[in-house]
């Protein structure tokens, strides 16, 4: 039987002391080759990155910048999903000729639409569908126009709002992802976005559906919009597990893709961007996901049951003894085990204290101070005060009830 004890510390403090065990850091990534100059795999809940290459070096995003725009307009803007939106002519400006400078966000005549035209009327949910589904250009600087004065002054906003997320080397032009030299971001950052866009259901939604119908418009008969990422169809390069999330192409950012899978309460994001061919993108996301998901979980005891934690409290004939009862324990996936360390917290009550009564607990703590775990400890014992210092207590017991 193991023992702690801890002296000199008065009823009813809440204390933290020093770690209980030390630092809990062996987490290995995922040893695993792709092909795309710059990646990384993270858990979509925890943040934990299991797998990276170069993730923080700048790149050319091309349409994966649409998931930043989705989440932007869902998460800070918040606009209602049937407000009408009527598609101006500056959302539908296209570069006449490449090789020139045109504003960043005019669109390219070979670039992929959703098939908007001036003067239509759609809802905002239309033009959220057409940007993911499609990789509508022109709807999103429909988005863009709708939710700011102009769009210059939308991308704006959302490069200050994915700086609040710690997307800190991105910068945007443009809402959509067509190419300018000063429009890019890093695997890590665009990964920190969509583990936000997918705590979002609605964002979730769109990105997993394979066929949306457009309502008829002022303009235009009822039309179906097609998922294009190839991981959700039935094909080559499907993928049971995934979920969403987006491709993207340009001669300059070459292929690159964000896709999200989930397997036994487990949810994953991958990144690849810069592929050369396009089929490189989706084998590897796919091996990075087939990599982790055949991970099995591990269990590290931290605190065994029959151990004991003792200190001294104030006014009490002996010192209290403790203990958790039941092994305290932690599971993980061996390439995201967390860095954390386990505390204990003493809540003393008023004494007498009875057998198994609550005298605090232990928690385990992450590198954010998140608690990951907590486990109740509790009196082995009774334990009585001493004859003076009870007589105090029912003394001022008294008293507070006389003054009152």
């Amino acid at each position: 039987m193991y023992s702690t004890s801890f002296k000199g510390l008065p009823m009813r403090q809440w204390c933290w002391f020093f770690c209980l065990v030390g630092n809990i850091c062996s987490g290995r990534p995922l040893e695993i080759e792709v092909s795309a100059p710059s990646a990384i795999l993270m858990n979509a809940d925890t943040g934990s990155v299991l797998f990276e290459k170069d993730a923080h070096t700048p790149s050319y995003p091309a349409s994966i910048t649409k998931i930043a725009t989705a989440l932007f307009a869902l998460d800070h803007k918040k606009a209602p999903l049937d407000r009408p939106v009527t598609i101006s002519h500056e959302s539908l400006k296209t570069k006449p000729a490449k090789g020139r400078e045109y504003p960043s966000h005019w669109l390219e005549t070979d670039g992929t639409k959703m098939g908007l035209m001036k003067g239509e009327t759609v809802s905002f949910e239309t033009l959220l569908y057409g940007l993911m589904l499609v990789s509508g250009n022109d709807a999103a600087n429909a988005i863009a126009e709708s939710l700011s004065d102009t769009i210059p002054g939308f991308v704006e906003e959302m490069n200050a709002y994915l700086r609040s997320l710690g997307c800190k080397n991105t910068q945007f032009r443009n809402p959509h992802g067509l190419h300018h030299p000063e429009h890019y971001t890093t695997a890590y950052d665009i990964c920190l976005a969509t583990k936000k866009a997918l705590t979002i259901p609605k964002f979730k939604e769109i990105v997993s559906t394979l066929f949306y119908t457009k309502p008829k418009t002022n303009k235009q008969p009822a039309t179906e919009l097609r998922q294009f990422n190839p991981l959700l169809k039935p094909g080559r390069f499907y993928y049971p597990n995934a979920i969403g999330v987006k491709t993207g192409y340009t001669s300059a950012a070459k292929n690159t893709l964000v896709a999200a899978a989930e397997h036994e309460g487990r949810t994953l994001i991958a990144v690849v961007l810069g592929c050369e061919k396009r089929e490189e993108r989706y084998n590897d996301v796919r091996h990075l996901f087939d990599a982790a998901f055949a991970e099995e979980k591990k269990r590290r005891r931290l605190i065994a049951s029959d151990h004991l934690f003792t200190r001294q409290v104030e006014g009490a004939k002996l010192s209290l003894q403790a203990a958790l009862g039941k092994e305290f324990f932690i599971e993980f996936f061996p390439a995201e085990e967390p860095i954390c360390k386990a505390f204990i917290h003493w809540d003393i009550p008023t004494l007498p204290i009875k057998k198994d009564q609550r005298v605090g607990e232990v928690r385990l703590i992450d590198q954010e101070g998140k608690i990951l775990k907590k486990e109740d400890l509790l009196a082995v014992s009774e334990l009585s005060p001493k004859f003076f210092f009870g007589l105090k207590q029912k003394f001022l017991r008294r008293w507070n009830s006389f003054s009152h």
